[in-house]
């Protein structure tokens, strides 16, 4: 096996265990809000408690990953956020659930700015949209199976033991990451002379393209027009994104009737479609429409938004679930052109600082999303919080649109 792909792979699984931790307290709240009697309100917020820490540590986090290296800030997250993912099954009380994930928040947001470095690094542009496709297809892979998993504990041993199981995975998979990725390329003595050369001319074409001109630091990538949209983009993205990660679970028992067991398997449906969608999301932009990223990502978010409105009109439980199946497979065609986008509009050594720009603006709307939608269904029901998870895919593409790649990149 190549070494790029190798890291590719830990990195995954890093990525993996981090969407199990976050989408763990999603389908224990339906038992969680009915124990501490907690409101629609109060449950959005601790939907975005985890938003607030994660938003804040995203710029940190692709800083530190520009200047000290990705692995060392990746080893320390996945502790730091393993340990308060064991700590939210002893939390007793509404204040101390929101404490420890807001805590919780600061590991996973230093994770994601450091594995796109990691991709930056480790990729040549020709391979860069496949590689972040594959890579963010995590995050789709970890609320599709965590479920029914989660579910199968939960009945075992109750929801405490959910938050220490799940904790305790980031510690076995620690060495992984210790062990087997390095910075870049150029640190690891494994790799053959062949793959390291592939690599590096495959990345000078953006050096060389932006290195006359970009100014130095984190200003430059602020004032990055691109970079400013795409973070605008980002946020109407993951409105939607994690509206529905947050609100499924609780939308299909308590709007559709579904019981435990058979919310803990439907639920994942359509994040397993969007996890099977998001490689060939990836394959498509380098492949099909190479200089057309942008493209892509308008035509599946436009599509997105209606069928997801669809969801909650539908007269069946089954016309719903294949509707929420058709939103996550378009979804997950945008993942892939929208995280090169970034990786093309900087110099390769900002692209830490870059994608966690952008990933801020996507925690903005993880922040502000499950309140909202807390407050939609506490005064007009699930009706109003899917056009709002609908109209912000709208919203996504049309922003989307006003991005301008660097002609050398779109070549």
């Amino acid at each position: 096996m190549k070494k790029r792909w190798l890291v590719l792979g830990v990195s995954w699984i890093v990525f993996f265990v981090a969407f199990l931790d976050r989408v763990n307290l999603s389908v224990a709240m339906p038992l969680i809000s009915k124990e501490f009697s907690l409101s629609p309100e109060q449950v959005g917020y601790l939907f975005s408690a985890f938003f607030i820490s994660y938003t804040v540590f995203q710029i940190p986090g692709g800083y530190l990953s520009d200047k000290v290296g990705p692995k060392k800030v990746l080893l320390v997250a996945l502790v730091w956020w393993s340990i308060m993912t064991m700590a939210t099954g002893v939390a007793r009380t509404f204040s101390q659930f929101f404490i420890v994930r807001v805590l919780f928040g600061i590991g996973e947001g230093l994770q994601p700015p450091c594995a796109f470095k990691l991709n930056s690094n480790w990729f040549p542009n020709q391979e860069r949209a496949t590689a972040n496709a594959i890579f963010t297809s995590a995050c789709s892979f970890g609320p599709a199976i965590a479920p029914s998993i989660a579910v199968a504990i939960i009945g075992l041993w109750g929801w405490h033991a959910l938050f220490y199981i799940f904790g305790a995975l980031g510690f076995v998979i620690l060495p992984l990451l210790y062990f087997f990725v390095k910075n870049s390329p150029e640190e690891d003595p494994d790799i053959s002379k062949e793959e390291l050369e592939y690599i590096k001319s495959g990345q000078a074409e953006i050096v060389t393209q932006t290195a006359a001109t970009e100014e130095v630091g984190l200003m430059s990538v602020l004032k990055n027009r691109n970079i400013v949209l795409l973070a605008l983009t980002y946020f109407g993205f993951m409105c939607a994104f994690f509206g529905l990660l947050s609100w499924l679970p609780s939308y299909l028992v308590k709007a559709r009737g579904f019981e435990l067991v058979k919310m803990g398997i439907f639920s994942g449906l359509p994040f397993l479609a969007l996890g099977i969608a998001q490689p060939f999301g990836g394959w498509l932009s380098d492949k099909v429409f190479k200089g057309k990223r942008k493209t892509q990502a308008i035509v599946v978010n436009l599509a997105a938004g209606p069928v997801l409105y669809g969801v909650v009109a539908a007269p069946t439980e089954t016309i719903a679930m294949a509707l929420l199946v058709c939103t996550g497979f378009l979804v997950g065609m945008a993942f892939g052109p929208l995280w090169a986008m970034p990786m093309e509009s900087v110099k390769r050594s900002y692209v830490g600082m870059a994608t966690g720009v952008m990933n801020a603006g996507g925690s903005i709307g993880g922040i502000l999303s499950p309140i909202i939608i807390g407050y939609l269904v506490g005064m007009s029901g699930y009706n109003a919080a899917f056009v709002f998870m609908g109209g912000a895919l709208v919203f996504t593409a049309l922003v989307v649109s006003l991005v301008k790649l660097p002609p050398r990149a779109e070549a």
